[in-house]
């Protein structure tokens, strides 16, 4: 799926260096999307942590194509020594379920290390729309004869996933029309031509602050500080579980020994402790996480299963 350009790299990371067995050589990360993209900024703030934290080097490796299957079945079918990681996105999650034939199991095929950022996606509104909150926008929606429209940035993505949930859940009665990506979803959404996007916050946040479209609610499960303004859309709606994110997060194959693991989930978590790198990453939207390995394990077979039920609910699916 197509990634949005919405990161900038932060600058090298400095870390205390420590005397480890691992990494002895240069690790090569994948970032299955293409540069300047969100997993193309974390595999950069990964490889940037672990020279910092180690002093070796690590090489960003862009494999893209398919989804980011390409790059996520390389990584799976790569020696489990250390020397190679992959950025998964939440696509990798989706990918489980609206791939037929996928040639690798995201729970079986990989070991889960943390997660780097999380992405919330934005509930906006073209200004026509009479709601200035998230529940205004449902009662609206429910009201509204022949139904809503809203766009995406493509069949099985996030933003159209996420908004199908929503629809759902909420009793609105809804078309979906898919862009391929998500800057022309906003530019009809400023337009008028449809009525509302589940996208991405940071490239809605500047038509949202010059008034072009109207943001609601933001999908995390709290409030982003550089967007206080924005309540969170579970929350608002009286859904404590629904927080549909976008994540970008650090995973190894299969069998990597859980030293090497642990190591390279602690290397990132300090980095992202730094309050200089926390905030840069914020400042694109962005929201710093750290997840530690168990607590990744568990929360992937929780997305694994959300976003298969949504996939099948939707009815979208692709062969290959």
């Amino acid at each position: 799926m197509k990634r949005r350009s919405i990161l900038a790299a932060p600058a090298l990371l400095a870390l205390p260096a420590r005397a480890q067995p691992w990494p002895s050589g240069p690790v090569r990360i994948v970032s299955p999307f293409t540069p300047g993209g969100a997993s193309d900024l974390a595999a950069r703030f990964v490889a940037q942590a672990l020279q910092a934290a180690t002093g070796v080097g690590a090489v960003v490796e862009n494999r893209t194509g398919a989804g980011g299957n390409i790059g996520m079945e390389a990584v799976a079918r790569a020696a489990p020594d250390g020397g190679t990681f992959v950025i998964a996105a939440a696509a990798a999650a989706i990918n489980q379920t609206l791939y037929r034939n996928l040639p690798f199991d995201l729970l079986r095929d990989f070991a889960p290390v943390t997660v780097v950022i999380e992405v919330p996606n934005l509930l906006s509104v073209h200004p026509a729309v009479p709601a200035r909150t998230a529940a205004e926008f449902v009662a609206w929606a429910r009201a509204q004869r022949g139904g809503v429209t809203y766009g995406s940035a493509g069949i099985g993505t996030i933003p159209h996933l996420a908004m199908a949930m929503l629809c759902a859940r909420a009793g609105i009665e809804a078309t979906h029309i898919p862009f391929r990506g998500s800057a022309p979803a906003i530019t009809e959404l400023i337009a008028g031509r449809i009525q509302a996007v589940l996208e991405n916050l940071p490239p809605q946040a500047p038509h949202m602050r010059a008034g072009t479209i109207r943001g609601l609610a933001i999908s995390s499960a709290a409030r982003h500080p550089d967007f206080p303004e924005l309540p969170p859309l579970g929350a608002e709606l009286g859904w404590p579980d629904f927080a549909p994110v976008a994540w970008q997060a650090v995973m190894a194959p299969a069998g990597t020994p859980e030293p090497i693991v642990a190591r390279m989930a602690e290397i990132v978590g300090t980095a992202l402790r730094v309050e200089e790198n926390a905030a840069r990453l914020r400042a694109t939207g962005a929201l710093p996480s750290g997840m530690p390995p168990a607590a990744f394990r568990a929360f992937l077979a929780r997305e694994v299963e959300a976003w298969g039920r949504a996939v099948r609910e939707s009815g979208a699916t692709v062969q290959g």
